[in-house]
């Protein structure tokens, strides 16, 4: 399945990010999010038969990633997703991850990734990352 269309099958409307991990050695980045869920129809419908919980959205074979503003650690809800296009064997994504900080001041961290591909990682199996 091409990044984009996997991309459209997930749910992630009032979902968290909880940590974001920049694997320098193995070209990744890793986005963990409180619960992943499919979308196997036009509408999400509340279908949790493919639920991962505390999962990895799994960027592979990146080689450009950016936060705007800087400095911001994401840590809040994920909002708006952009599929941004292709660009030979990459594609350009933009998510954006909420930062809240002490006093409640929200953020929102437009985080912009270039890759190769996409999957999801159940915690624990990472030899196991569901790519359709």
């Amino acid at each position: 399945m091409k990044p984009d269309e996997f991309l459209e099958t997930l749910y992630l409307g009032d979902r968290g990010c909880k940590a974001v991990l920049l694997d320098g050695w193995n070209d990744e980045v890793k986005i963990q999010i409180d619960l992943i869920s499919r979308k196997r129809s036009e509408t999400w419908d509340f279908y949790s038969a493919e639920d991962v919980e505390d999962g990895f959205l799994v960027f592979e074979g990146v080689d450009y990633v950016s936060f705007d503003p800087p400095g911001y650690v994401p840590n809040d809800q994920i909002g708006d997703r952009q599929f941004l296009g292709y660009d030979g064997d990459r594609f350009t994504l933009m998510i954006e991850l909420g930062h809240c900080d002490s006093t409640g001041k929200y953020t929102n961290v437009k985080t912009t990734i270039r890759a190769k591909s996409v999957a999801i990682e159940r915690p624990g199996e990472e030899s196991a990352r569901i790519r359709d």
